[in-house]
């Protein structure tokens, strides 16, 4: 009988744990850029309402411009990202050239309802 109770928790615990979003919605959670920079497109499942970018602390001010075709545009340091607000579910992020001889992480956050999708941004040396 004590046996049957604690597969009957662990079932339950596992469901508990599978309720909540483990895929970070679709959106990849690293990508990352060569030397020379460039421009990627990362689609999700869901369309985000704000984003973000910060270091690995979660430091950063982002400077948010929100154009006249209601395009999002988040820039910090080397790192730029863009999403269309009620479009679809794609960010376009860019990365400048990396000329510090060093590899560069940033990580890009976009809201979503009530949480965040997280994309891990590197750059090689």
């Amino acid at each position: 009988m004590e046996k049957k109770h604690g597969l009957v928790a662990l079932l339950l615990l596992l469901l508990l744990v599978a309720c909540g979003p483990t895929d970070n919605y679709g959106y990849p959670s690293k990508i990352n850029f060569g030397k020379e920079g460039g421009t990627k497109f990362c689609s999700g499942r869901l369309g985000m309402s704000n984003i973000n970018i910060n270091d690995y602390n979660g430091n950063g001010e982002s400077e948010i411009i929100i154009d006249e075709n209601d395009t999002i545009i988040a820039k910090y340091y080397w790192l730029t990202a863009k999403f269309k607000r009620l479009v679809g579910p794609e960010i376009k992020i860019i990365a400048e050239p990396n000329t510090t001889g060093k590899k560069r992480t940033l990580y890009v956050y976009s809201s979503i309802y009530d949480d965040d999708a997280t994309i891990k941004v590197t750059q090689d040396k």
